[in-house]
């Protein structure tokens, strides 16, 4: 549990991270709060508090018990739903419980699960609290996934951070909605299945 002290002193930083926002950035903020908020309501959850990180070094987003993290870059990104999306999915699913015992491949194992895990969940999640239609919230998600892929051709020493490579994890992503396969699947890195028509 979170003292009185560090609620303050978490409270004062997130103030103060707000004061250097630019007019768009802030809209943007104020949108993934909400969204946050709606989503903790529909899922029966405690609010999720919002920290915009000003490291241009930090991942684009982040979850951490009681909040959840994105870049002040991630803001104005066209992948802002996708990446606010992915992190409440942690929330939801509970990725802040620490991962089972077991070797270090079982433990990276489990981490790359909850990460394909909360891929689709972002889905049901942009079609729930956002009210996007689930091939769009599909389509939102996928594009991300490509854009990471194109960023891991262009720079191979990319740091995924846990997760399997991005063609791998669109693969999963479109695996687990078939009722969309009549447009995925002529994508890039969609399910073999899909290809051969099984």
């Amino acid at each position: 549990m979170i003292s009185s002290l560090a609620q303050l002193l978490l409270v004062f930083v997130l103030l103060a991270g707000c004061a250097t926002l630019t007019p768009a950035q802030e809209k943007s903020a104020g949108e993934v709060r909400a969204l946050a908020e709606r989503t903790a309501r529909l899922y029966g959850r405690l609010p999720l508090y919002l920290f915009v990180s000003h490291d241009p070094h930090a991942p684009p987003g982040s979850f951490r018990r009681g909040y959840f993290t994105v870049s002040k870059i991630t803001l104005l990104s066209t992948f802002r739903d996708a990446i606010v999306a992915h992190e409440l999915a942690h929330y939801v699913l509970g990725h802040d419980a620490p991962l089972g015992a077991g070797s270090l491949d079982d433990q990276e194992r489990d981490y790359q699960q909850r990460e394909l895990e909360a891929n689709a969940k972002a889905v049901e999640i942009l079609t729930r609290a956002a009210g996007v239609g689930e091939g769009a919230a599909l389509r939102i998600m996928y594009d991300y996934l490509a854009g990471v892929q194109w960023a891991l051709e262009r720079y191979p020493r990319l740091d995924l951070r846990g997760h399997k490579l991005p063609c791998e994890e669109m693969t999963d992503l479109l695996a687990r909605f078939p009722r969309q396969r009549p447009w995925t699947a002529s994508l890039e890195c969609a399910p073999a299945d899909v290809h051969s028509g099984g």
